[in-house]
């Protein structure tokens, strides 16, 4: 025996013709890959005929490689009748096993399916551990995975989930993925950027999940709410508002002249002024009287006229009117 295998060492060491001396010449493939779950001899080497589908090796998982030294391959083949003399030295053999790879989106449905029937819920948003995951499976067999068992903590909203792929194969691969739910309600946002003071209708509004843990409850959650209505600073689209950026629209700009009305008692006094500031209706806002540059605080009636809030006796408040 230690003669016979210095004999194949040799052999595989040295360049030589594909001489038979032994028995049959074969040939060995190049980038030798596999589909089932076992390796034979003409997965191997070509020219093998009635002995092609000796078995000599289980294959490796889908997607993976198993390495074989050459002389134990020589010593095999000389053992069967056949003679191995590659033209080059060879030291080892690689043979990979096809596979496929599941893609993540096929896994993330099939968990949100099963949670959906366990929790008998929809709205809810789920998270993976794993966000990268690769799962391979033979070449010829589907792409699909189902899910066996599934583990769920009310309280932290964790789940685990024991998938098997392919789904419902008797030796299948099988896995646990770790992930966690949050709860979801549908919040009214902007469907376009929305200036401050720009009147909101109910065109502008969609609806969109947001987790209950991050809607606040100053966070608006009836549409109803936003109708008729404006930001008092500038929003974005597909941002959920808060009830202190809510007011009315504005009536009157920047920058523009209205009535200043003084009303008390039966006293009625009328100036131009112009506005400070922009403001909706009864919106408190700073008017400027443009005869003696006196600063009012005035309440805007509509967008032509606003009324002066000061307390002041009649005389003083018509002298800051009057200028």
């Amino acid at each position: 025996m230690k003669y016979i295998a210095l004999v194949i060492t040799l052999i595989i060491a040295i360049a030589a013709p594909s001489v038979a001396i032994a028995g049959e010449t074969i040939t060995l493939r190049r980038d030798i890959t596999v589909e089932g779950e076992q390796i034979t001899l003409g997965d191997i080497f070509m020219g093998t005929g009635d002995k092609a589908d000796q078995v000599i090796a289980p294959s490796p998982e889908p997607g993976k490689t198993t390495v074989f030294k050459a002389v134990s391959v020589a010593r095999y083949t000389y053992s069967q009748g056949l003679e191995w003399r590659p033209a080059t030295p060879v030291r080892r053999i690689s043979v990979r096993r096809l596979g496929s790879s599941i893609p993540q989106q096929v896994v993330t449905d099939q968990i949100r399916a099963a949670l959906e029937y366990e929790l008998d819920m929809e709205l809810f948003e789920m998270n993976l551990a794993t966000q990268s995951l690769s799962i391979q499976i033979a070449a010829d067999q589907p792409r699909t995975i189902s899910v066996e068992n599934l583990y769920y903590n009310k309280n932290s909203g964790q789940f685990v989930a024991e998938i098997l792929a392919p789904a419902h194969a008797e030796n299948g691969q099988r896995m646990k993925l770790n992930g966690q739910v949050h709860k979801q309600i549908m919040v009214p946002v902007l469907k376009r950027f929305k200036s401050a003071g720009e009147e909101i209708r109910e065109r502008d509004i969609e609806y969109k999940a947001q987790r209950i843990s991050k809607v606040g409850r100053h966070i608006i959650t009836d549409a109803a709410h936003l109708i008729g209505k404006s930001p008092r600073r500038s929003v974005r689209s597909g941002v959920p508002m808060n009830m202190s950026n809510l007011g009315d629209p504005v009536l009157v700009e920047k920058g523009k002249l209205v009535a200043v009305i003084l009303s008390q008692g039966g006293m009625y006094l009328s100036v131009t002024g112009r506005t400070l500031e922009p403001g909706g209706q009864d919106d408190v806002i700073r008017v400027e009287n443009i005869n003696s540059r006196k600063v009012i605080q005035a309440q805007v009636i509509n967008a032509q006229e606003v009324r002066i809030l000061s307390r002041q006796p009649k005389l003083a408040s018509a002298q800051d009117i009057k200028g």
